[in-house]
């Protein structure tokens, strides 16, 4: 279940716009398209930021997106005539802030719409820590981590606990594997179902070892990774939300 996020504008530094920033056209319509097969509410703000309308995505398109208006007709009059609206909500415990120029009344299907170009920018607020999606034993992933052991190198296999967009956690009980925190793995991979093969980079950030039972060890490793590209972030986002609807119907 997603978590209550605010859905308030987010001033952003210069920094931040360049680091939230969402530049593929793909990855900006999938992330709306989220937003519309779940029904979930945005605000759509206007008057410099100061009004609002609750409001929800109705479409996508190639060239904008569609969101019904309010029902108070003062407010869709000044939004029409906004020279700059924001529009905010949340997918899976992160924010979506896009921030256009314009919201042109419209109709989408006989239904009261606002048409919001793609001449803004759109915003993944990544400000929480990923949404996690714990792996189901009946649906095991594992990552093949290049392990340098002088003077050659091997492919290691390691079973996947968790993932998100933005890491993985990985568990392992082979005494021969050393991992520190800070150590960077190039050229990782991990095989997403049905979806392809994804190319990752990954910084050991926290490890953890347990004994469930006299003689066993179990290591978790907890990674980051580091510059994914936007190929790369739209394909786990599908199989994230391609799991939770699995885990849902079942």
């Amino acid at each position: 279940m997603q978590e209550n996020i605010p859905l308030t504008v987010e001033r952003l530094s210069d920094t931040q716009q360049k680091d939230f920033c969402v530049t593929s056209a793909l990855q900006i319509q999938s992330l709306l398209r989220g937003l519309m097969e779940k029904g979930l509410p945005a605000a759509l703000y206007f008057d410099g930021a100061e009004n609002f309308i609750m409001t929800s995505v109705l479409d996508v398109g190639n060239k904008g997106f569609w969101v019904e208006q309010g029902v108070d007709e003062p407010k869709n009059r000044r939004i029409a005539k906004s020279h700059k609206i924001i529009l905010v909500s949340a997918l899976d415990q992160v924010k979506i802030q896009f921030s256009g120029n314009e919201a042109r009344a419209a109709t989408h299907q006989s239904y009261p719409a606002f048409y919001l170009p793609f001449t803004g920018n759109l915003y993944r607020l990544q400000q929480r820590e990923y949404y996690r999606l714990m792996l189901p034993h009946s649906r095991p992933l594992t990552c093949l981590v290049p392990v340098i052991e002088p003077p050659a190198q091997r492919l290691v296999e390691i079973s996947v606990m968790d993932i998100s967009i933005g890491g993985v956690r990985l568990f392992y009980t082979d005494n021969d594997i050393e991992f520190t925190a800070g150590q960077i793995y190039a050229g990782c991979q991990i095989d997403l179902p049905e979806l392809g093969k994804i190319n990752v980079t990954i910084i050991v950030k926290k490890m953890v070892s347990i004994s469930p039972k006299l003689g066993q060890i179990i290591r978790r490793i907890g990674c980051e990774f580091k510059d994914s590209d936007n190929t790369t972030g739209i394909l786990l986002q599908r199989y994230i939300t391609k799991m939770q609807r699995i885990k849902v119907g079942q």
